[in-house]
């Protein structure tokens, strides 16, 4: 390579010791350009028209990393990668899901005519896109820098990401053998694709990854499960382990990608995959950034496991002391630099533990059995039954059960038999979905539970609604609930949904992406009592505010109580925008709702 990286044979080595548990590594995930002395001429190309060919035309998008890779700093590990990611999971996107480009990154919607067949089509437009924005950087590149490999993603988060995450997460406890097909054939198809994309980039035999920016010898990927937060261990074990076991045995250099302190639980797992190299920690909106010594234990623990360890968004005053309390062996750092000062401060630091046995006595931290103990009981019918319960136990205990048909069946007797509607939902429907949700926040049931008990009480409420109609005690309230403009996720918000709905509530779901307009026109149209709002960005949080302001220049604020929630989202912000209420899961959030009923019915 004529590369723009004086260093990079020093790099090369650093990143080879690392991948066999030693030494320390400089480097950032994204490059910055302030202050920097380009390494070429290189002329920008004409700003984008539009967010397509921002994003999938493959020759603005080679002319504009060939001009970003120019003018970033290249000092200490830091590599010179030309990203040419096509949205996290773009795996899906060959396989049939739906692009959309924005401002900051691509969207893979479900593709609405998905149905359970998982085929790879060579001439699917998406597929050939890939190759050619790949072929384009390479050509540009000119061997001046690498250029990365897209996160494909893998398993579970392409399959959700194709069909939609409530519908793999239900099909965990419904078609769990067909889900296992899907996982292989999707690994399957993943080794092809990543194939023929690695010889298009490759450098001899080596590489680089675009998510974090990271290099290797041969063959390499970072691998994850983020939809994993929401089930057992004892899934993990069957729905992504061995495939994740599959990809290490076939790939020379492997890094998992474990998000959020919803996934910890998952580790000793990840642990018992010997071929696995490496663990990059992501904690979370909402928690500190991974130089805070809240993980330190965990890197001991992923280090005693024997596995190499990857620290994000570490900044420079976290540097030494995240080093002298796990050590200076087998340690990524991708730091948060704004400039080329810093990077040099962090480089007389790392010069510190160069050449010296700072490794900390990591045998008192061996995995530890109870790590992130979650309980794996699952929701099961009570065994012991008294004669003397009543003949509509059954129904409570097919909702906690999530038995949809029993749920339906026992309810239809129940009408015929003409018990009240009213004494079902509230001493059996409403009781089964507060124990669910009870166990969900204890950590004995997961997501998937808490969505096959919503899905039998819904199945069978839809026969008592008829029943209900006109009378004024039919719902405790109604609320009007949706995903802030922006923001496309939409699994935590339907989990509440399904939980206020399961509690007597009356849920008007208007979805995600949804603008003040249409907020505010819901609020009108059904005489909401709440409006609840959900966003899991930082970046979309903050239009939780425009929206209650919208609520006041329509003149209704005063009659409607704003609720929000999401992971980026804490008491503190709902009071600075003015929230009357703040859940920060599925279970509280009817608490509040009823609590907030209370307050306007007094």
């Amino acid at each position: 390579m004529k590369t723009w990286k004086s260093n990079l044979e020093e790099t090369k080595q650093r990143y080879i010791n690392w991948w066999n548990h030693k030494g320390i590594i400089l480097n950032m995930w994204e490059h910055f350009q302030e202050g920097v002395q380009p390494h070429a001429e290189i002329v920008p190309p004409a700003p984008a028209k539009d967010l397509s060919q921002k994003w999938f035309d493959p020759q603005w998008r080679a002319e504009y990393l060939d001009w970003y890779v120019a003018h970033s700093s290249l000092k200490a590990d830091i590599l010179p990668v030309a990203n040419t990611q096509l949205g996290p999971g773009s795996l899906a996107a060959i396989l049939g899901g739906v692009f959309e480009g924005g401002e900051d990154t691509i969207w893979i919607h479900p593709n609405p005519d998905f149905t359970d067949e998982i085929v790879f089509n060579p001439e699917h437009p998406n597929w050939i896109l890939h190759k050619e924005l790949l072929k384009a950087c390479k050509a540009k590149a000119n061997g001046h820098y690498f250029v990365g490999m897209p996160d494909l993603m893998e398993g579970l988060d392409v399959l959700a990401a194709l069909k939609g995450t409530d519908r793999v997460l239900l099909d965990t406890v419904m078609q769990p053998e067909i889900l296992e097909q899907q996982m292989q054939q999707i690994n399957d198809i993943y080794f092809k694709v990543f194939d023929e994309l690695y010889d298009i980039i490759r450098e001899g035999d080596e590489m680089a990854f675009c998510y974090f920016s990271s290099w290797a010898p041969g063959k390499m990927s970072k691998l994850q499960s983020d939809i994993s937060t929401m089930i057992s261990q004892d899934d993990y074990r069957r729905f992504v382990q061995p495939f994740i076991r599959e990809q290490c045995q076939k790939i020379d250099y492997t890094l998992y990608h474990l998000d959020g302190v919803g996934a910890m639980h998952h580790l000793p797992a990840l642990l018992e995959i010997e071929e696995l190299n490496a663990i990059q920690w992501t904690p979370g909106v909402g928690e500190p950034q991974g130089g805070s010594p809240k993980w330190y234990d965990l890197y001991k623990k992923i280090l005693a496991g024997g596995k190499s360890v990857m620290a994000c968004w570490v900044t420079l005053d976290e540097l030494k002391p995240l080093l002298d309390h796990i050590g200076a062996d087998g340690v990524h750092l991708e730091m948060d630099f704004h400039n080329e000062k810093e990077v040099e401060q962090a480089m007389r630091i790392v010069e510190e533990y160069t050449g010296s046995s700072t490794s900390v006595n990591t045998n008192e931290h061996q995995q530890d059995a109870d790590l992130a103990a979650t309980g794996q009981e699952r929701i099961c019918i009570r065994e012991e039954q008294h004669e003397e319960e009543d003949k509509l136990q059954p129904l409570y205990e097919a909702i906690v059960a999530g038995k949809l048909e029993p749920a339906v069946e026992i309810t239809r007797q129940a009408i015929a038999e003409g018990v009240a509607p009213q004494m079902i939902i509230n001493n059996y429907m409403i009781k089964a979905m507060g124990e669910v949700g009870q166990r969900f926040q204890d950590g004995k049931a997961f997501v998937p539970q808490l969505l096959m008990a919503g899905r039998a009480m819904k199945g069978a409420l839809e026969l008592l609604k008829p029943l209900l109609a006109g009378s004024a005690s039919t719902t405790i309230g109604k609320i009007v609930i949706g995903t802030v403009k922006g923001d496309l996720h939409d699994i935590g918000k339907n989990l509440v949904a399904s939980m206020l709905e399961g509690c007597g509530f009356e849920v008007i779901n208007i979805g995600i992406d949804v603008t003040c307009d249409k907020f505010v026109e819901a609020v009108k149209e059904n005489h909401a009592d709440i409006l609840c709002m959900s966003a899991l960005l930082t970046t979309t949080m903050m239009y939780m505010k425009e929206v209650i302001q919208a609520l006041e220049e329509a003149g209704i604020r005063n009659q409607v109580k704003v609720m929000i929630g999401g992971a980026p989202v804490s008491q503190g912000f709902a009071d600075e925008i003015g929230a009357d209420g703040y859940s920060d899961n599925a279970n509280t959030a009817v608490a509040v709702a009823k609590e907030l009923i209370r307050v306007i019915r007094a």
